[in-house]
Formats: C-alpha cells, structure tokens, sequence
C-alpha cells in the first residue's frame, strides 16, 4: 500500500473539510487498488475462503470454474474474475471486492448449468458495475477515513477488515439488482448457455423459497429492497422476448410463437414443466435471434421436435412431436406479433 497522508489532528473548519476530503480520496484509491490489482485479488480471495470455507469437492469446483470461464468469453464481460464454491447449504452466491465469487453448495444442489450461470452472470454484473468496491467505500465512515489516512489503526488491515464486514453485510439497491439482472441476461444471451435459464433459476428460487424477502435468506437474491422474485422470472421472459425479435413468449407455462400458441409441457424428472417451457422458449428465441428459423424448418424424430437441426423439446410420443412441429411451421410463417407475442399489461410486474 502507498505511503500515509499525514492528516493533522488539531484541523478545523476549512482544514477539516479539506483533511476529509483527502482522507476519502485516499480510502478510495486504495479500495481501486484492492478490486483491480492481482494482488488485491489474491488477497480478496484468501479472505473469502476464510470467511466462507472451501467445500472439498473438485467436480463442484471445476464446475463453477467451467462455467466462469464461458461468461467471462462474453464481450460484455471487461474484468477477469475468480471464483470457489463454499460448503454452505444456504442458497446464495456472492462477489466481493477484488473480482472474487463464491458459490454455496445448496445453489450448486439446486441449480443446472444454464439456471447457474444466470445467477453468476448477475454477480458478474455488479463486479462490472464496481457496485461491490462502491458499496465498500461508503461503509467507511470520516473518521475512520482520516484515522486510516494518518495511518493509525494498521491501515491495510482495517481496510481489509472494512471489505470483509461489507462480503457479510452486502447490499444492493433496487436500481443496482435490476441494472445487474439485466446485463446478467445479455452476458447470459452471449454464452453457450440457454437464455431460458435466467427466468428459470427465478422460478426455481421463487417455488423454492417463496416470492417476498423471509429472515434468513441470502440479502443477494431476495432481500427487501429488491423486486420481487416473480417480477424477476416476468422480466426475464421479456427479455427473452426481445432477444428472439419480438417472436418466442412463455405465458403460464405455455409456450407461444408470434402469437400462436405451440405447446405446454409437462414436468419431467427434475423440472417442472414451467422450467421446460423457458428451455423450449430458449432454444428457439436464440434461433431466431441467429437468423436460424425459416419457413418449414421444424420437424420430428420420434417424440423429439427438432428445428434447423436442434432438438428443442422432447414430448411423450412421437403424435405429439408431429403436433408441436405443426404448430411451429404454421407460426413460423407469420410475422412477428406484438400484440399477441408480448405479455399483456396485466401480467406486467406493477
């Protein structure tokens, strides 16, 4: 850490003031130099896994170490990052400064890739926001500023100290989660990754945990100044509206292009049929955004509907394939539907 600025302790009115001002600068730069530096990185990291624990298992590591690696390959993603998974049973996932994520073991047990990487591609976001490193500095009080300034206390420490407190206690504001929700999707939409999974991971977490903020959970996903997490599945499946042009739609589980109703599917092993609908939906809105849906380009094999190549949706048999695939040609015909194709105002979170 750089060299102290001596603050005198007697200053006044104007020096106070300019004394202030000095010492928030300084607490500022050095928190700057913990979030972007390498060894503040390393540091942040150790901290972290002390706070946290490690959980000792290499297939859940390498997992969220996979999955890290393809988001950070989005071009929307311009820091690096490192993350772990801990042994907590709870759902969660954090970042803190430094460009460091964790992810607790109940979220692994909870999630599949496409849902995970979602929930990570949101933690990524606020490091790309820098809401961590801001948060932290606001937590510094004045006093403690011009203390760490003049350096008393063993400045590197407390600062330290002050990043781990805030990992605890982190909280963002409901601008903040929405801003990270959104770019969350369009690093999502830029991986290999389903888009379905964004609204899926808030459902699971809302059937899970229930809609509104209880004692006890996480403050990342669910707190009280946050939306609630039914608005975050309605936002999501309009985001994944939009990223389709306008063409593919899930309303109460039902999957609909440019207006025409295709199919609802039914639960199946780990997923409802809810969540099937959102990967069903996915799969064709990045179709559709890669230019990839043409006149008659749904088919079946089986009980497996297949568009330009790619199995979208496995239903029981293979006379509900031909009528999925049916469905699809004769909606991929018309243009896009935006009276019938977007969620009605009603169903919009208020």
């Amino acid at each position: 850490m750089s060299a102290a600025i001596c603050v005198p302790a007697q200053a006044g009115g104007l020096d106070t003031l300019a004394s202030g001002a000095i010492a928030m600068a300084y607490v500022s730069t050095a928190f700057n130099k913990m979030d972007n530096s390498a060894e503040g990185q390393a540091q942040s990291l150790a901290r972290a896994k002390e706070q946290t624990g490690y959980l000792e298992d290499s297939a859940a590591q390498a997992r969220v170490e996979r999955i890290m690696k393809a988001l950070e390959a989005s071009p929307s993603v311009k820091r690096s990052y490192v993350v772990y998974a801990n042994p907590s049973e709870d759902f969660n996932a954090f970042a803190t400064v430094g460009r460091v994520m964790s992810v607790n073991k109940g979220t692994l047990d909870l999630l599949d890739d496409d849902q995970l990487a979602y929930v990570m591609a949101h933690e990524i976001a606020h490091g790309e926001h820098k809401d961590i490193v801001n948060g932290v500095k606001k937590q510094v009080g004045l006093s403690t500023a011009i203390g760490l300034a003049a350096g008393n206390g063993g400045g590197a420490a407390l600062l330290s100290n002050v990043a781990g407190n805030y990992m605890q206690n982190q909280v963002f504001t409901m601008s903040q989660e929405k801003k990270a929700d959104e770019l969350g999707f369009k690093i999502l939409s830029e991986s290999p990754y389903n888009v379905g999974g964004a609204a899926g991971s808030m459902a699971v977490l809302r059937n899970t945990y229930g809609d509104l903020y209880r004692e006890g959970l996480n403050q990342v996903f669910n707190p009280n100044n946050h939306p609630k997490t039914s608005n975050r599945v309605r936002d999501n499946i309009e985001r994944m509206y939009a990223y389709s042009g306008n063409h593919v739609n899930v309303d109460n589980g039902t999957v609909y292009v440019n207006g025409s109703n295709i199919y609802t599917p039914a639960s199946s092993g780990r997923y409802t049929g809810e969540e099937r609908a959102y990967y069903m939906a996915g799969k064709l809105a990045r179709l559709y955004h890669n230019g990839q849906v043409k006149p008659g380009s749904a088919s079946y094999s089986d009980g497996t509907v297949i568009v330009a190549g790619q199995s979208i949706v496995t239903t029981p048999n293979a006379d509900v394939a031909l009528m999925v695939a049916t469905n699809l040609n004769h909606a991929f015909v018309k243009a896009a539907d935006t009276a019938k194709g977007k969620p009605s105002k009603s169903s919009k979170k208020k």
